[in-house]
């Protein structure tokens, strides 16, 4: 198993929606998404998985050409929050993702690889 934790700083968030036209008000706006139920600014969900992506590639190089994932957001991450990443085995030829913040997951998922010369 493989974990590693980030924060994400409302800087980043506007950043990241600067480069991937991710600019809702409930990323970029802290008083705007202070009034939401969520009470605060969300990280984007492709940057959540991009920071999972990351990782499978540093474990698993040939994920980068072959990887394919299936995920689901389950829960927001908010501007401040701890998000933790943990891809494990799954004893499938494949990795089980979990994304969580202190409040429990937010991301979960499988990646795997395709074979070099099928798009699956």
């Amino acid at each position: 198993m493989t974990g590693r934790t980030r924060t994400f700083s409302q800087q980043d968030m506007d950043e990241f929606g600067i480069a991937s036209g991710g600019t809702g008000l409930i990323h970029t706006e802290p008083e705007y998404a202070a009034a939401t139920p969520f009470g605060a600014t969300l990280v984007q969900g492709v940057y959540l998985l991009a920071v999972i992506e990351q990782q499978l590639c540093e474990l698993v190089p040939a994920w980068a050409d072959r990887g394919s994932a299936d995920v689901a957001f389950v829960s927001p991450v908010t501007e401040g929050a701890p998000f933790t990443v943990q891809i494990t085995d799954d004893g499938q030829g494949g990795w089980t993702l979990l994304g969580s913040t202190p409040g429990g997951p937010a991301v979960v998922g499988r990646a795997w690889l395709r074979g070099p010369h099928l798009r699956e």
